[in-house]
């Protein structure tokens, strides 16, 4: 069986990716594509990469996993959509790391699932904004610990990414950054889901609701069901021209003040930033996607 996990990262797509694949899924299920809710995996998952840290599992731990989840005898492809299954969003930035629990738990992920066709798929986002998101997420005391020894320039996800690589190294792994989502939203659904032929995906530019102003996602959409076919160079200028004028920056301004960082750090961090990109793109069995 093909299995597709994606990984998250915590706070970039928010489970919309998830949310737009559960609201295909009976005719993802006629393609042979199985997209359950998280409540009937994330938990059996965890549990288990958990056992196999501290004292491995049986051998067809995964197999009777999946016979749990799987409720298609003509299911071809699997994806389990999970951010938890790197960290709990409380652990995500340890001092200069992301996901320091990485290792451990894919070792486990890959003790399930080794006997199957595995595909792993990361979203990665700037540090200048991720930390102040992840310091806004969490309660006051988990803040205060992320701060008491973050190390913000030490920060590289072509470090989680290298991790992953040495733990599974044969499942392929494909990245994409959270600030190119607009243009790359249907690739990501075509990616992970596997559904490449037939009819299109529903719901698909419910996600600009995200980044528009009331009523501009719907418009949108509406102009994409209704224009003929495009290549997709032309539907990101589509979608560059409506973001130019539906955009709302309310919805993608990030404070940064609880950090007290300087416009220079902001500014460093995402030149550090762009350097850890093209570190990813050069990365062998890692394929970056990319507007």
């Amino acid at each position: 069986m093909d299995i597709a996990l994606h990984l998250g990262a915590h706070l970039t797509d928010d489970g919309r990716l998830r949310g737009c694949l559960e609201q295909n899924r009976h005719m993802l299920q006629r393609a042979g594509i199985e997209v359950p809710e998280a409540a009937q995996f994330r938990t059996s998952i965890l549990d288990a990469v958990k056992t196999h840290a501290q004292s491995g599992i049986a051998p067809d731990a995964g197999d009777m996993l999946l016979d749990s989840i799987v409720t298609s005898d003509n299911t071809e492809r699997l994806v389990l959509s999970s951010t938890r299954f790197l960290s709990p969003l409380p652990s995500a930035v340890r001092r200069a790391q992301f996901c320091p629990m990485a290792e451990p738990r894919m070792k486990g992920l890959r003790a399930l699932f080794a006997d199957h066709n595995v595909s792993l798929y990361l979203a990665i986002r700037n540090p200048a904004s991720f930390v102040p998101a992840l310091l806004g997420a969490v309660n006051d005391e988990q803040a205060n610990v992320i701060r008491g020894d973050l190390e913000p320039t030490a920060l590289r996800w072509s470090d989680l990414v290298r991790t992953i690589r040495d733990q599974f190294p044969e499942a392929p792994i494909t990245v994409w950054c959270d600030e190119d989502t607009p243009f790359l939203w249907e690739d990501v659904l075509t990616e992970v889901s596997g559904h490449k032929d037939g009819q299109p995906l529903a719901h698909v530019y419910d996600w600009f609701d995200t980044v528009m102003v009331e009523g501009g996602a719907a418009k949108l959409a509406s102009y994409m069901d209704n224009a003929p076919p495009m290549e997709r160079s032309q539907r990101q200028r589509v979608i560059a021209a409506f973001l130019d004028k539906f955009c709302d920056e309310d919805k993608i301004d990030i404070d940064v003040s609880t950090t007290g960082w300087s416009e220079e750090t902001v500014d460093l961090l995402s030149e550090l930033y762009d350097e850890d990109v093209a570190t990813l793109d050069a990365m062998d069995g890692v394929t970056l996607l990319q507007p």
